[in-house]
């Protein structure tokens, strides 16, 4: 039995975007917050994380109504993008835990891409790609192909 799909793909990019990238920010700002011990892990530590997490992804949220969408497509513009909001939140969002006062931050926008990249290339991030082409087809871009010239 073939079922159409609950959600629109660029529905479903949005949720795993929510979701995904959320979790790789987070996952990296809790690491870096206990300086890798992860016994010190306390509650405090998974909501700040947390709170990292989803203020990193909100401008991505954002853009994805966009017709800058498309640009989600690529992993390495999506994982820039992720790494870049990723310091900005840890900077909004709590203090350093390291000798400077973005060293922390930084380190998170360095993991945060660096994370992305690697699942990126992982049979899930391969499927999350094709879940951003949806973007490409029929929708943000084709304005854009019907008034592009063409090609000689």
């Amino acid at each position: 039995m073939n079922r159409p799909p609950l959600f629109h793909k660029r529905h479903q990019f949005r949720l795993v975007l929510c979701g995904h990238k959320a979790f790789e920010t987070g996952a990296v700002c809790l690491v870096l917050m206990v300086q890798g011990n992860l016994l010190a892990l306390t509650p405090a530590h998974l909501a700040l994380a947390t709170k990292t997490g989803l203020a990193a992804i909100a401008p991505a949220l954002l853009i994805s109504f966009t017709r800058h969408a498309r640009h989600f497509a690529n992993k390495w513009t999506s994982s820039v993008f992720l790494g870049i909001c990723g310091f900005v939140a840890d900077t909004a969002i709590h203090s350093s835990h390291y000798p400077g006062e973005y060293t922390e931050a930084a380190l998170t926008g360095i993991g945060t891409f660096l994370l992305s990249i690697a699942i990126a290339s992982t049979p899930v991030g391969k499927r999350i790609d094709r879940l951003a082409e949806a973007f490409h087809e029929n929708g943000h871009d084709s304005a854009a192909r019907a008034v592009a010239p063409p090609h000689v």
